[in-house]
């Protein structure tokens, strides 16, 4: 029986970035580290009829790029992650945390 393997069916390490060449170093630091072309997904969020995107119940915001790692396991995700961060990936959670807080901070200063 063959299975066809999918990033999205596999736990997932998500990460954002705000610059495509970030993002794209990433995905090629992933494959020349071997993690095979099918698990390492890169697509954009610039959809400018929606403000925000879903993203596994979190938004990205218009503009970001987003990398999706399919993983198989601990090492994988940890090797994952090293190479996503020295190329200025961000966590989803917390660039949502960063946008609301920014967001926040600039109605209170036109309330203000």
């Amino acid at each position: 029986m063959h299975t066809a393997t999918s990033p999205l069916a596999a736990p997932a390490l998500i990460r954002i970035f705000d610059h495509f060449a970030d993002a794209q170093q990433a995905r090629s630091a992933l494959l020349d580290d071997g993690f095979p072309a099918h698990a390492v997904q890169l697509d954009t969020v610039d959809d400018e009829a929606v403000p925000t995107v879903p993203i596994q119940g979190k938004a990205a915001w218009r503009g970001m790029f987003r990398l999706v790692v399919a993983i198989g396991n601990a090492q994988e995700r940890e090797r994952a992650h090293a190479i996503v961060q020295t190329h200025h990936g961000c966590d989803i959670e917390q660039r949502t945390a960063s946008h609301v807080g920014g967001r926040r901070a600039g109605v209170a200063t036109l309330a203000g």
